[in-house]
């Protein structure tokens, strides 16, 4: 299970990171094969063509077309390297062709290629070629002969010291983890620490991936010498890591599947599950078999420790129904009988029984693993029903393949059966002499975790003072350099710093010629600023003058225009007393008004120093004081009230507006309160924005319900529409207990452009509202 597991992991670890020749091997197949056909004649497409060998080569279902695509690739790819002399791509082909070698079993004609690749790296001085070519080459020697792993071991060492030398940190961490366990393999424990340490070193300044890998590879390693908690303690780190660089791949089935079994090995079966479901969760998301049956194998375990025999037994039955081959249906048979047995379901497991050993007979000799297995389940089961005939026999079968493997932890389960079964029959003397060797067996076991412990505890310490030795290193090198560049900087400054002084005096020199030059320039334009000076207070006090002048003369206009007016009202009195018809006499009488109405403005011209803006609260009032005094005097039954804001109003407004006020308070003087009623008239004046708005409301008797203003064309009418036109403007009428006109225009500023906030467009219209 150790060795598969790391195969695994070093399949998964290469394939992801370390079998890249360009950025090309991380597009999906079909835009490769859409690159292909585009690409011309030149070295990208042979990083294409090596990219689609590499992927091939990579599938987690490979078969033989794979194969056959990439051998082809290899081919294509070599061959348009040689044309362009593109050492890169020659290696790389030439490694290609070596692993569809191996992939297909051709051990000799791919260990050639490989050294090919290898003497072609060195003649080109291609230092990544030669140490991927030492690599490949270590892969063609087995890990089962002692020899033969000793090749291995010494081809690796010689591919991590090239990568030593070029500084290919990423390959460097890897050969080194892989170098490790091989060494492990060999028993050389503290060599291969060293090395995975080393590798951990290197892998935190390269990437948070590798780093989780490497976690995982001491967790690994101090899980199958025995020692669980700094098995716990690194593969807590990996998963740490995992969950950093967000790592959703099988990497991390595999992490939390070996601390599920480092805490089953403790005993500890609570708090196995949850990471045995991670890890067989994992596994069906990659649909992965292998890593679903060692999910499952482990997540079932748990559960029957726990008492939860009925889930166990579900999740075996899925793998169960997963199997194919017969040693795939033996091991799956096999974990059956183990979690009854447990149970002491001796019942249920009697069929299990019978498949296993059905099932031994089917598979081959080559299955070692499925045969101990399935030994030792057999002699659990008869030995827990009391048949120690066979039990006996299938534990004489066990320790037998166990010692062959020098298979340690094996050897001592076998010599505590022994015992047990020895004691059974009353042999005191036999079952003391199993129980003193499984003794030994525990004690050799528990001596090399010590030591193991004591060796990762030194080379950790070791690790520890090595950083801190390159951090102080690293400390003095950066004080080092701060201190040089300071120095630098200084030297710069000072230099700088009689330059920028040299440039300043230069400065200072032309700064006091210009001066010079500039005071001079400055008298003469003095001169004649004061010339002109004379000159402008000379205009000046001719425009005061003429302004004076034109005040006075706009005074004396407007008092003349007042006496005038004064004139007309007075021949239009003494018209009236000769005119006899009523109503010539109330027409003479309204046109005296109107004239009173502009002559008003003349003279509030006339009195203020204002010649052109009126205080518009102040004319009203004179004004609705006027018309009270002309039109109710006699009955004194109308209130008037005013209330107006304080505005003051260009003339040429507040001529249309006294003539409006004139008409509509008239109006309402004259008609609204027939047969002298008592009533009221309201004039309300309010600066709304950039609008005034004005009211005038009665509450008389209003307009007759057949009268529309709109078709009406009355003189009052015809004035109202005129002069709101005159003022841009609009009015409406409403006819409701009395009669309301309210109108709105823009306030103009004299002599300044107009500026008016519309809310919208308002057209000179008229509306009348009627109860």
């Amino acid at each position: 299970m150790r060795n598969a597991l790391l195969v695994i992991f070093l399949i998964l670890f290469t394939n992801s990171s370390l079998a890249q020749t360009s950025n090309l091997d991380e597009l999906p197949l079909s835009e490769l094969r859409q690159k292909l056909a585009k690409s011309a004649n030149d070295t990208t497409k042979v990083q294409v063509q090596l990219a689609l060998g590499h992927l091939m080569l990579q599938k987690p279902t490979q078969d033989e077309k794979d194969i056959d695509s990439a051998v082809s690739f290899a081919t294509q790819a070599a061959a348009l390297s040689r044309r362009l002399d593109y050492h890169f791509g020659i290696i790389n082909a030439m490694l290609l062709s070596a692993e569809t070698y191996y992939n297909r079993g051709d051990r000799e004609t791919g260990l050639t290629t490989a050294q090919n690749a290898l003497t072609f790296s060195q003649m080109h001085s291609n230092s990544d070629g030669e140490g991927r070519s030492y690599h490949l080459i270590a892969q063609y020697y087995s890990i089962s002969d002692p020899v033969s792993l000793q090749n291995r071991i010494l081809y690796m060492s010689k591919a991590i010291s090239v990568f030593r030398k070029n500084g290919n940190i990423l390959w460097l961490s890897f050969l080194l983890m892989a170098n490790a366990d091989l060494l492990f393999n060999a028993d050389r424990i503290t060599e291969g620490l060293r090395l995975l340490f080393e590798a951990l070193n290197l892998g935190k300044g390269v990437s948070r991936r590798t780093v989780e890998g490497i976690y995982w590879n001491i967790g690994r390693i101090s899980y199958d010498l025995g020692d669980y908690s700094n098995s716990l303690k690194y593969n807590m780190l990996a998963i740490e890591t995992a969950k950093e660089v967000n790592d959703t791949t099988l990497q991390v089935s595999l992490i939390n599947h070996l601390i599920a079994s480092t805490y089953i090995k403790l005993e500890d079966y609570n708090k196995a599950i949850p990471y045995a479901v991670d890890a067989l969760r994992l596994a069906k998301r990659y649909n992965d078999r292998s890593f679903m049956d060692a999910g499952s194998s482990i997540l079932a375990l748990a559960y029957t420790r726990t008492g939860e025999l009925s889930k166990a037994l579900a999740l075996l039955e899925e793998m169960k129904n997963r199997a194919v081959t017969n040693p795939e249906k033996l091991s799956v048979t096999v974990e059956l009988l183990n979690n009854l047995v447990y149970a002491e379901r001796f019942g249920d497991a009697e069929k299990y029984v019978q498949d296993v050993t059905s099932l031994l007979k089917a598979i081959s000799s080559e299955n070692v693993t499925e045969r101990m297995n399935a030994y030792n389940s057999l002699a659990a089961y008869y030995s827990e029903i009391g048949q120690v005939k066979q039990a006996y026999r299938y534990t004489e079968l066990y320790a037998t393949m166990a010692h062959k493997l020098n298979y340690a932890a094996g050897i001592r389960t076998a010599e505590y059966r022994y015992y047990k079964l020895v004691s059974l029959q009353g042999d005191t003397k036999s079952a003391m002499k199993h129980f003193l060797k499984e003794k030994e067996i525990k004690d050799s076991i528990d001596n090399i975790a010590k030591n193991y412990q004591i060796s990762l505890l030194h080379i950790e310490n070791e690790t520890l003072e090595k950083n801190r030795h390159i951090d102080s290193l690293t400390r003095e090198a950066l004080i080092s350099d701060i201190k040089l560049k300071r120095n630098q900087l200084l030297h710069k400054v000072t230099i700088g710093g009689i330059v920028l002084l040299l440039i300043i005096i230069a400065l200072i020199y032309s700064r006091y010629r210009l001066k010079q030059r500039s005071n001079a320039l400055l008298l003469l334009q003095k001169s004649e600023i004061d010339q002109q000076n004379i000159s402008l207070q000379h205009l000046v006090s001719d425009k005061n003058q003429l302004i004076g002048e034109k005040d006075l003369l706009l005074k004396e206009v407007n008092h003349r225009v007042k006496n005038n007016l004064q004139i007309v009202m007075s021949l239009l009195d003494t018209q009236s007393e000769y005119v006899k018809n009523e109503k010539a006499q109330e027409a003479i009488l309204e046109s005296q008004n109107r004239v009173h109405a502009i002559a008003l403005i003349h003279d509030q011209l006339y009195k203020t120093d204002n010649t052109t803006e009126i205080n518009l609260s102040l004319y009203i009032k004179k004004l609705v004081h006027s018309l009270n005094s002309s039109l109710n005097h006699s009955m004194n039954k109308v209130a008037i009230t005013c209330e107006i804001d304080e505005i003051t109003l260009d003339v040429s407004q507040v001529v249309p507006v006294g003539i409006i006020l004139n008409e509509t308070v008239t109006n309402a003087l004259k008609y609204a309160f027939p047969d002298h009623q008592r009533g009221h008239i309201n004039v309300l004046v309010k600066h709304v924005g950039a609008f005034i708005e004005i009211k005038i409301s009665d509450d008389g008797v209003g307009l007759p319900k057949d009268f529309n203003p709109t078709t009406s064309n009355t003189l009052g009418i015809t004035l109202l529409e005129g002069l709101i036109k005159q003022l841009e403007g609009t009015f409406s009428i409403e006819n409701n207990h009395g009669l309301t006109i309210f109108l709105k225009f823009p306030f103009k500023v004299y002599n300044k452009p107009t500026i008016v906030e519309r809310e919208r467009e308002l057209p000179p219209v008229s509306k009348y509202v009627a109860n």
